[in-house]
């Protein structure tokens, strides 16, 4: 994400200009935007011309025009990379008049403006962490089995599918298999051709090869055959990137427990997924062994808060996805209490399974410095505000 521009008053009100990269920029951008908030951006409109009675003349035509509205719907598509915004049209234009209907797409390559009354602590991170280069290198795995591999990125945000190979092959036969294993080295090829394509391995921390049996470790040692055969250096050079390990399956689910291994969590320590992982695996662990020191829930965890016992706060993006304002600035009250008493607070991507893991238990949990057994005495049935 470029930041083009950023205009804002002392009282946090005001206006930032983005151009949206790639299709995790436009994640970002889904959540900086709040319902109320207004965006100015050009726009394909169907324009009809009318005389003075309201009667259209001539045929209609389609024109790029910059328009500002208030917007009202939000609709983001992470698997089709879309985000479509809705609202009246503020100011008078040309060929369109304040209060009529819009649908603006956000896209690519293309500046936009987005004004706010508020820019919170949480607005201003996204924007601050959108802009980051650094943010952008991740992750890459390759789950696979025998005819199947799936190749994804991993990012700061969410799990992206970039391309899944799917081939036949023979069954082994006894005493002559030629037919099978020329078949698996032609798949093997494919995979690779097809990861170089779609990861950029010098950004990339860490790649992750996983798959049952043998068959991410034989594609290990094709892969590095293959770069040693072409003379390729900087694909060598990134030997110690690659972390063969073992999946249950060639599907893409399967990542959730690839996650979970020790050596990939040593791995990825330093990613913001990896950490996810870890934090959340052990505020499971410590529910089970110590439970007065890890709750979840808005109730528990905002007492727990109140009482400055909270070394780490857990929460997802989608609880500041909120058009309750006072919800919304609740939860970022709570993230900027655990900072400013040194406790650490993560918000977690929903688009990653840590994230709906978390979600699944309120969106919000926290591990405590010392133990509150009393929070057992909280009712933590939450209003229906959000």
């Amino acid at each position: 994400m470029k930041l083009i521009r950023k205009s804002l008053e002392k009282d946090q009100s005001g206006d930032i200009t983005l151009c949206p990269e790639d299709s995790e920029d436009l994640w970002y951008t889904y959540n900086l935007i709040q319902e109320g908030d207004e965006i100015e951006a050009k726009s394909m409109r169907k324009i009809t011309k009318v005389n003075k009675d309201g009667v259209a003349k001539g045929q209609s035509t389609r024109k790029l025009l910059k328009l500002r509205l208030r917007i009202t719907k939000i609709e983001f598509d992470p698997a089709g990379g879309s985000l479509r915004i809705n609202g009246p049209v503020t100011e008078d234009t040309e060929d369109v008049s304040a209060g009529t209907y819009h649908t603006l797409a956000v896209e690519l390559n293309r500046n936009f403006r987005l004004f706010k009354q508020e820019w919170d602590l949480i607005s201003l991170e996204v924007v601050d962490k959108a802009v980051d280069p650094e943010n952008k290198a991740e992750v890459g795995a390759v789950v696979m089995q025998e005819g199947l591999a799936n190749i994804c990125l991993l990012t700061e945000n969410m799990t992206v599918l970039r391309q899944r190979v799917e081939q036949s092959l023979p069954r082994k036969k006894r005493g002559d298999n030629s037919g099978y294993e020329k078949a698996l080295q032609k798949f093997y090829e494919t995979v690779y051709t097809t990861m170089r394509r779609n990861l950029t391995i010098d950004k990339l921390k860490a790649i992750l090869i996983a798959s049952p049996g043998f068959t991410a470790k034989s594609y290990y040692d094709y892969m590095f055959q293959r770069a040693v055969t072409d003379g390729d250096k900087p694909f060598i050079k990134s030997k110690e990137k690659f972390l063969v390990t073992h999946s249950s399956s060639g599907a893409i689910h399967a990542l959730e427990e690839i996650l979970k291994n020790a050596d990939v969590q040593r791995q990825l320590a330093d990613t913001k997924y990896g950490r996810e992982t870890i934090i959340l695996d052990k505020f499971f662990k410590t529910m089970n062994d110590d439970e007065a020191r890890a709750w979840y829930g808005p109730r528990h965890v905002e007492e727990a808060v109140n009482r400055g016992a909270v070394s780490t706060l857990l929460i997802t993006d989608t609880l500041f996805r909120s058009n309750n304002i006072q919800t919304r600035k609740k939860y970022i009250s709570m993230v900027e209490t655990v900072r400013g008493s040194g406790g650490e607070s993560l918000i977690f991507s929903s688009l990653h399974s840590s994230g709906e893991q978390l979600d699944q238990i309120s969106g919000i949990a926290c591990i405590l410095s010392y133990p509150l057994a009393e929070l057992e005495d909280i009712d933590d049935e939450e209003e229906e505000d959000e």
